[in-house]
């Protein structure tokens, strides 16, 4: 392969802690891999890596066996992540929105007992940095649960291992202060906030995130009823049991909104120019001693895009503050197999 072909092709490691919002996303990346997207970009998932979250990474990693059985998809290695925050956790989610398993316990899963073999025995860490050697400047990391993996990744291999990746996409963190499991923290953040630190300290190169507030904007979120009663009349097998998960966790609980950010994230990586509405640079770090604010994701609103004369720091992400909703029911009907849906125009050519 030709380095301006290689250049094109971006391989791919999703790292999850998987429940519904992860898995939509998974499958969108998984069907994204036929496409020739904006700019002759091509996609190909070369590893999903699992981490403690909306369940426990054991679980996580089964969910992860159980969407590529419904997707069909036997050819994409599974790797089991870290079990544990970086420091231990003094408080623990009490609301179990993704219930025990992460699927909210809804049962009828498929028989995944053929598919160990794509369970590694390789430890997640470990086939990031491997997958980055590889493959230099040409892995992507889409980030959609807690940041452990990608954290302990730099801390064991360093600048061996940031010289090498390609795009960091997080979701994650919050801008204004809007929490979604804490007061002022959105739970992947709060589930890790040493490892959300260590990555906006040490990465080389800004990392695009997509924070929760613009998930939830009026402007762009898609309506549970769309979701269960059009999306979920898919007579697929994926959609099938993801309409039971989230029936499940959300019309209990009286929610109208289907909330994605993950996946969110994988469209706006898949779709940049349909998918962003605007996005800015900042220099942010995260809050790690508050009382209250603990995990809170903070922006430099003084320093903006310029470099701070006194300690050398320039901006270090790229924050999606406004999404396009319409692409965005385009795409996740596509996603989800609805009859009709047409991503023709989001993939043409300049």
């Amino acid at each position: 392969m030709d380095n301006d072909t290689k250049g094109l092709e971006r391989l791919v490691v999703f790292d999850c802690d998987i429940g519904s919002d992860d898995a939509w996303a998974l499958a969108l990346l998984l069907r994204g891999e036929r496409l020739s997207l904006p700019g002759g970009k091509r996609c190909k998932v070369v590893a999903i890596t699992c981490v403690q979250g909306n369940t426990d990474v054991e679980n996580g990693t089964q969910n992860a066996l159980r969407i590529l059985n419904l997707l069909e998809r036997r050819d994409v290695p599974v790797f089991r992540g870290c079990a544990n925050p970086i420091i231990p956790r003094t408080w623990q989610d009490q609301s179990r929105f993704h219930g025990i398993d992460g699927l909210k316990d809804v049962g009828d899963y498929p028989d995944v007992s053929d598919l160990q073999e794509q369970l590694q025995q390789e430890h997640a860490v470990n086939a990031m940095y491997r997958l980055a050697c590889l493959n230099p400047k040409q892995v992507d990391f889409l980030l959609c649960g807690p940041l452990t993996n990608f954290a302990n990744c730099i801390n064991l291999y360093g600048d061996a291992f940031l010289e090498k990746i390609g795009g960091v996409f997080i979701m994650g963190g919050n801008i204004y202060g809007r929490g979604n499991v804490m007061k002022c923290a959105e739970f992947n953040f709060m589930m890790d906030p040493e490892a959300a630190h260590i990555i906006l300290e040490r990465l080389k190169e800004p990392a695009l995130i997509l924070p929760w507030e613009p998930s939830v904007e009026d402007s762009f979120y898609l309506t549970l009823d769309w979701r269960l009663n059009v999306l979920g009349s898919v007579e697929h097998p994926f959609v099938k049991l993801l309409t039971r998960v989230e029936r499940a966790m959300m019309e209990p609980r009286g929610i109208k909104k289907w909330l994605n950010p993950d996946a969110a994230l994988a469209a706006a990586y898949l779709f940049p120019e349909a998918m962003i509405a605007e996005q800015l640079e900042y220099h942010a770090t995260v809050e790690l001693a508050g009382v209250h604010t603990r995990g809170q994701m903070v922006l430099d609103h003084l320093r903006g895009r310029r470099v701070d004369v006194i300690h050398g720091k320039k901006s270090n992400v790229r924050i999606i503050t406004h999404l396009n909703k319409e692409p965005f029911r385009t795409i996740m009907s596509w996603t989800g197999f609805l009859p009709g849906a047409d991503i023709s125009k989001l993939c043409k050519q300049e």
